[in-house]
């Protein structure tokens, strides 16, 4: 029996520490959060409400020791027009920011925003939606029928959102033998710091007009902590990006397939299409209306 691989979650740097071109994957992992702190103020019109994290809170017990994060739920107080305001500057959007401090900010749990699997992210914006609008929320569909293609309003009740768990079985870091490089690639899932991650990465590189899109290389690069040759040799962190963005479409497909898990808390299903009766299954649109009444 192969002994199993530990990863230390503890010595992740901060999102200043992304363009350290060191040897190594300290900068993959998670560290500790600090003590939160809850802001004092002369009105609070809002208790936080407990909501539950559909990870089950599997992942964190190397960033928290908050029982209440570690049993699979977290504290959450409805947004104000702080929150708000945050949600209407560009600049925070542009960086993929505005998720990570609209849930930091509220967030009374004792466990940093940006170390949120975006497995639960998603969720928390549902739920955050709910508790700070209300419970309905109503979007736009469009007929997936190419002779129809018209719109039409459609609405949710969150709360009757479902959602998926991640396996039990899940570890970190997730170990992925390549079928055709032959070589091992050992993954961490995406936390929230990760989008800024990336754009910090694409913010950097100088930009031509004929510039292949490297998103794929990047959500790959920024979640690995390991990659191994077929003789078990460890791969120089500096080749990775040149490595990964030479795979084999199959070994990719395996990465993808190992590593992505969907709560399936932004999906319809069977929704009939007024005009042509069509059903309609897809993703709930999270726009600028998201966040309103």
């Amino acid at each position: 029996m192969s002994k199993k691989t530990e990863i230390d979650l503890t010595k992740i740097k901060n999102l200043q520490a992304v363009n350290i071109k060191e040897p190594g994957f300290e900068e993959n992992v998670v560290r500790p959060a600090e003590k939160k702190k809850k802001e004092g103020g002369k009105f609070d019109f809002a208790e936080a409400e407990l909501i539950p994290l559909p990870s089950g809170g599997k992942l964190y017990d190397k960033v928290t020791t908050d029982p209440d994060v570690l049993k699979g739920f977290i504290r959450m107080r409805p947004m104000t027009i702080k929150e708000e305001e945050i949600l209407s500057t560009a600049r925070f959007a542009k960086t993929g920011s505005t998720t990570r401090m609209i849930i930091s900010r509220c967030n009374e749990s004792d466990i940093d925003a940006k170390d949120i699997l975006l497995y639960d992210s998603n969720y928390l914006l549902f739920y955050l939606r709910k508790i700070s609008y209300g419970d309905k929320y109503s979007f736009q569909l469009t007929c997936g029928n190419p002779t129809c293609g018209r719109k039409f309003d459609h609405s949710v009740n969150i709360a009757e959102l479902k959602f998926e768990t991640l396996p039990e079985e899940i570890e970190e870091p997730i170990i992925v033998k390549l079928p055709k490089s032959k070589f091992t690639v050992k993954l961490i899932l995406p936390r929230l710091f990760h989008s800024e991650e990336i754009y910090m990465r694409n913010a950097n590189r100088k930009k031509n007009t004929d510039d292949e899109d490297r998103r794929l290389t990047d959500n790959i690069m920024v979640t690995t902590v390991d990659i191994l040759d077929a003789s078990g040799k460890q791969l120089d962190r500096a080749d990775w990006e040149e490595f990964i963005g030479s795979l084999h479409a199959m070994d990719r497909a395996e990465l993808t397939k190992a590593s992505s898990f969907s709560t399936g808390v932004d999906r319809v299903e069977n929704v009939q299409c007024p005009y042509c009766e069509t059903d309609f299954s897809g993703t709930i649109p999270i726009g600028t209306e998201f966040f309103r009444f």
